[in-house]
């Protein structure tokens, strides 16, 4: 069991907050004390931790009061310099008690937060989606990007390109959904990409699509075919 003072110390330790006579002996208590020292080295990892994993907080106001008058307290010391019988040095105890009054409040809000997220994670049905890059299999769109978004449970789902050129006239790009329960790439729609060569499209297969292999695009006649007959300009495996 640690002794009261000596997790004080620990504590305005961790801060920084000590004099160096008072952070020598305590480092001499710590190399003597394996508890003291796990506890000190637990205390700088929460800190440092804390501060970097949770959103800012504004500290309560009453822990901002009670610095102040601490700090008028030490103002208040004699032509000396040294405290008066009355003004009793408080400022690293008002600043260690506002440091584990933060690191109970952050750990509290970074447990919330951690509970909020696998919740959404659980409601959320893009957590289920499969993600499928598109690439150039010709290198003639070296700078086209595809991305799939795939959800296998609603049977669609979100197609956006950026840096292809249109299809052209009398042309249509048309995506295919390449399934192994199916001999034949699997109609998902045309695809029609603006001139800036950007589009974002949701799509959803005209046949039941459970064991998907690959998404594809083809530059088909325009209005799109029923089996693809065009060249494949882009495609990835899921």
């Amino acid at each position: 069991m640690i002794p009261d003072d000596l997790q004080d110390q620990a504590a305005l330790y961790a801060l920084g907050a000590l004099n160096a006579g008072e952070t020598a002996a305590l480092e001499a208590a710590m190399s003597g004390n394996v508890e003291l020292h796990a506890m000190v080295r637990e205390m700088r990892e929460a800190s440092a931790g804390l501060a970097r994993s949770v959103p800012a907080q504004q500290p309560p106001a009453e822990l901002k009061q009670r610095v102040l008058r601490a700090i008028a307290l030490e103002k208040q010391a004699g032509p000396s310099g040294r405290p008066t019988a009355t003004s009793f040095n408080w400022l690293p105890w008002a600043i260690a008690a506002l440091f584990l009054v933060f690191c109970g409040m952050l750990a509290l809000d970074r447990a919330r937060l951690q509970r909020e997220l696998a919740d959404a994670r659980a409601a959320d049905p893009l957590s289920k989606a499969t993600l499928v890059a598109l690439t150039s299999p010709t290198g003639d769109h070296p700078d086209a990007k595809a991305t799939v978004t795939w959800q296998p449970d609603r049977q669609s789902g979100v197609i956006t390109i950026n840096n292809m050129p249109p299809a052209g006239a009398g042309r249509d790009y048309q995506l295919w959904a390449v399934d192994a329960n199916h001999k034949d790439p699997i109609n998902a729609g045309i695809i029609h990409v603006e001139p800036n060569g950007v589009t974002r499209v949701r799509f959803k297969p005209d046949q039941d699509a459970s064991q998907i292999k690959a998404f594809a695009i083809s530059l088909e006649r325009e209005g799109g075919v029923p089996k693809r007959e065009g060249p494949i300009v882009m495609i990835g495996n899921a």
